[in-house]
């Protein structure tokens, strides 16, 4: 029997969805733990607050999973991730040396212009390789119909 040919459209796992999977996984539980350490909020048991940041939480990562197939090149945002990984460990770093808050500040920000280039990145990818393409094949679907 002849097998059909993949198409672009396939819809089985490849290994380019493995980030998409790992951050469905971790993303989600790695920001419910940063939440409750951040702001103390471990005893809230039984209140909504939990229920609902969890929720929150698990629906972004949970989009940023489901659009990481579109993301061909994840150097940016790597290399975003790691500067604001880095720029938090030293701002926590100086707290703790109790040196003045004017490097932390810094830090702070530059922490903060790599969450915006991260976006950035992403925003775009998402856009160029999954937006364009459909929007350019419902166009020329739509232009091969015959008028009726």
């Amino acid at each position: 029997m002849p097998t059909e040919p993949e198409t672009e459209n396939d819809m089985r796992f490849h290994r380019s969805d493995l980030p998409g999977i790992l951050i469905a996984g971790l993303a989600p539980v790695g920001l419910t733990l940063l939440f409750l350490n951040s702001f103390d909020v471990w005893g809230h048991h039984g209140t909504p607050l939990l229920g609902a940041m969890a929720a929150n939480i698990a629906i972004g990562g949970a989009l940023l999973a489901a659009f990481t197939r579109f993301i061909r090149n994840w150097d940016v945002p790597f290399a975003s991730i790691v500067l604001m990984l880095v720029c938090a460990a030293a701002v926590v770093g100086l707290q703790k040396a109790g040196n003045d808050n004017t490097g932390a500040n810094f830090l702070k920000w530059l922490g903060l212009v790599g969450f915006l280039v991260f976006n950035i990145s992403v925003v775009l990818q998402i856009l160029g390789n999954g937006l364009v393409p459909a929007l350019n094949q419902r166009a020329a679907r739509l232009a091969a119909e015959p008028e009726s």
